[in-house]
């Protein structure tokens, strides 16, 4: 039987043991890395792979699309919603047009969108940073 490379177990064993707020910043880094990528195989004229990594962010900003809940998330859900969409066919025509300008603003707007869901995850994972620990003595 073979083994599996060690980098895809620590990858299956990271995702397998992460919460919700962490698996959506990991998705937001693997969207980060795929434009990036796709951005260098643009300038060295590998379609192939501009095509793979583009592909690769317009499936994970499907599958963000299809975990929002916005029956429980209400405006905060439509407006992530909305940038997901805008993004996916920023996405799509950026793929058909190789235009590394629409891959930039794409990766801009999902890097901003990932830094808050990191601010989030922070703050709720820092104790010290709630308000319930704040002890004001004098």
């Amino acid at each position: 039987m073979a083994q599996p490379k060690p980098y895809q177990a620590y990858q299956t064993n990271s995702v397998a043991t992460s919460n919700q707020k962490q698996l959506v910043i990991m998705l937001f880094d693997g969207m980060s890395r795929f434009t990036t990528q796709a951005l260098t195989a643009l300038e060295e004229r590998d379609f192939e792979a501009v095509h793979m990594n583009l592909h690769k962010t317009g499936k994970i900003l499907l599958e963000l699309l299809a975990t929002l809940n916005e029956a429980k998330g209400g405006e905060i859900a439509r407006n992530l919603k909305n940038i997901y969409l805008f993004c996916y066919e920023q996405v799509v025509v950026a793929n058909l047009k190789k235009d590394a300008q629409r891959i930039r603003e794409v990766q801009q707007i999902l890097n901003n969108v990932g830094d808050g869901f990191r601010a989030i995850g922070q703050k709720q994972v820092n104790p010290a940073l709630s308000p319930q620990n704040i002890r004001i003595t004098g």
